[in-house]
């Protein structure tokens, strides 16, 4: 399979976390559309043996949804993945909803309160249960997971209007994702839509019918393929409760006044492969098909009860286009789109500063990616990467540590971390981070193996707080006038051209010239705080007092007794960039 040959290239991955917890990583990596595995390995993975049958974690606040896995992976071809491991999905919902926090690991501890403080503050509109493994899918699995939504779903308050969707990710649903993900449009079946073309119109690379579709098939193959439907789209369906208002007018539209639809209703835009008119029987034959615009019209209908409502007078606005093209079809779902909120990172992949960006990294032989989501490729920055880390080294830790789609939503964040910046001020941040994700893992492959010496539990326990890691890099900023003994600009300072050239220095090589600098850092930080890191954090000279002590720390270090890596790693510096 080709997602399979995809998650073996990522060999560092491999060895880093050992191959059934890459693989988890991996596999969630695909399904949440996130570029980075490694960070979502470093963020969301478990790691302990008493992990209460939760082996990957996640808060995603950009989504609104909480999403928690239990993983398995065989060395063995057999038939099917052991039920018993989906099933541990009842205990895990159990322990998130209502455990005894003080009895589950303190990594665990500090994001099940997030969860639980999220969930009580209305934050949350949907929890996934997964369970990935790499085995063929099957009915035993998938009764053992729809028992645990049910049991989750009923321990959730009534009033909340959480959806709970339970997944089974095994090699079939993981395949499907990577196709999806490569040719944007996962539903690749032969569909027949009992409608005749109305008018066509052609271009260079693609070609478009106009139809009126029936309601009552738009919400058949909505029921029957789900979220997949909605594979080239920048979102699916948002679900109908209190705070998706317009969707539950659409639905009410399609319920009370169903002959008036077709003129209350923008319509939908449905991309192809391929579409075919059969003018004999009047009706359409499409090969493949993603709904890039009208995900709410689609999921609004498809949630109508045909029991109560008879849909045969809805109809709806169709525009059909077949395109193969990658290149304009990522231009087709982006136009598409823009009229709806829609205000990610994608909108600024053609702008002037990402493209001057981009070009600056390309003559460095670096590849810096400008879209969103998940990449199966080489490419190790790209701009939905770099934003978080780039606002804490400015010193915005804060703003940092929210959601990415909030950051490109922010015109003055976006600008904070892009506007005027040469890409080897990025590269230096951007590899900061990554060392920080490097040494994190190195301490918890030692807790694991209880290696860990005091002053290290101290650092690993400061991780917990999922503010933290911003927090440091802010530190490290402010520090690096100590760390070079040279006066520097904290938001120019850079890489000097020489190591910035891919060829004299790579990204894992620039990432260990960090090392030595993070390990002792966050030595000292973990030294100078004694108290609970969330008091600190709420101090408004927070970071102005931890940094001028570490500062302090770090000179006296330095003049006393030099680090020969603080003195290697200056001679890679431009200080004024």
């Amino acid at each position: 399979m080709n997602y399979i040959k995809a998650f073996q290239a990522n060999t560092e991955l491999i060895q880093q976390f050992d191959e059934d917890k890459a693989y988890l990583a991996w596999s969630m990596a695909l399904y949440l559309d996130c570029p980075d595995a490694e960070q979502l390995a470093t963020e969301c993975l478990t790691d302990d043996g008493n992990d209460k049958k939760i082996d990957f974690i996640r808060l995603d606040w950009d989504s609104k949804r909480i999403v928690f896995a239990q993983g398995y992976y065989s060395s063995r071809k057999v038939d099917s993945a052991p039920a018993n491991k989906a099933s541990d999905l009842n205990t895990a919902s159990a322990w998130l909803i209502s455990g005894d926090v003080n009895e589950v690991p303190s990594k665990l501890k500090a994001i099940i309160n997030d969860c639980r403080s999220a969930l009580d503050n209305g934050d949350i509109e949907q929890i996934d249960l997964l369970y990935v493994h790499n085995l063929p899918e099957s009915i035993n699995v998938s009764k053992e997971l729809n028992t645990a939504a049910t049991h989750l779903s009923r321990s959730l308050p009534k009033d909340a209007n959480i959806n709970v969707v339970a997944r089974e990710l095994g090699t079939e649903a993981l395949e499907r994702l990577y196709s999806a993900q490569e040719s944007s449009i996962a539903v690749k079946d032969s569909i027949e839509c009992p409608t005749k073309v109305q008018f066509t119109e052609e271009g260079p690379s693609w070609k478009s019918a106009i139809l009126s579709i029936p309601g009552i098939w738009l919400r058949d193959i909505f029921n029957k393929y789900g979220d997949d439907l909605f594979s080239a789209n920048y979102r699916g369906f948002l679900g109908i409760n209190k705070r998706r208002k317009i969707n539950t007018g659409i639905r009410q539209s399609a319920e009370n006044d169903s002959s008036n639809f077709w003129v209350y209703n923008n319509g939908i835009t449905i991309l192809t492969l391929g579409f075919e008119e059969n003018k004999r029987s009047s009706t359409t034959t499409l090969q493949g098909i993603s709904i890039i615009n009208g995900a709410q019209t689609t999921g609004s209908i498809g949630s109508v009860d045909i029991t109560k409502y008879d849909l045969k007078e809805v109809k709806v606005l169709c525009r059909v286009i077949q395109c193969s093209n990658a290149a304009t079809i990522s231009q087709i779902v982006k136009y598409n789109n823009t009229q709806n909120e829609i205000t990610t990172w994608d909108q600024y992949s053609n702008s002037a500063e990402q493209k001057r960006i981009s070009e600056e990294f390309s003559n460095f032989g670096h590849e810096y990616s400008l879209k969103r989501g998940f990449s199966s490729s080489s490419i190790q920055l790209g701009i939905e990467q770099v934003i978080q880390p780039m606002l804490a080294f400015a010193g915005d830790y804060i703003s940092a540590s929210r959601g990415k789609n909030s950051l490109f939503e922010r015109r003055s964040s976006y600008e904070k971390a892009f506007k005027d910046q040469k890409s080897r001020h990025i590269l230096l941040v951007h590899t900061l981070s990554k060392a920080i994700n490097a040494y994190k893992i190195e301490l918890s492959k030692k807790r694991i193996n209880n290696q860990l010496v005091s002053i290290e539990e101290k650092q690993i326990a400061l991780f917990r707080n999922l503010t933290f890691k911003s927090f440091l890099i802010a530190i490290i900023g402010k520090c690096l006038e100590s760390i070079i003994g040279e006066k520097v600009d904290s938001l120019q300072v850079a890489f000097t051209p020489e190591a910035s050239r891919i060829d004299n220095k790579s990204i894992n090589d620039l990432i260990a010239l960090w090392l030595p600098i993070v390990t002792t850092v966050l030595a000292y930080v973990a030294n100078i705080i004694d108290k609970d890191l969330s008091e600190i954090l709420s101090e408004n000279d927070s970071l102005e007092s931890v940094s001028s002590k570490v500062s302090t720390f770090i000179y006296v270090s330095q003049a006393t007794n030099p680090n020969p890596a603080f003195t290697s790693f200056k001679s890679f510096i431009s200080p004024k960039g």
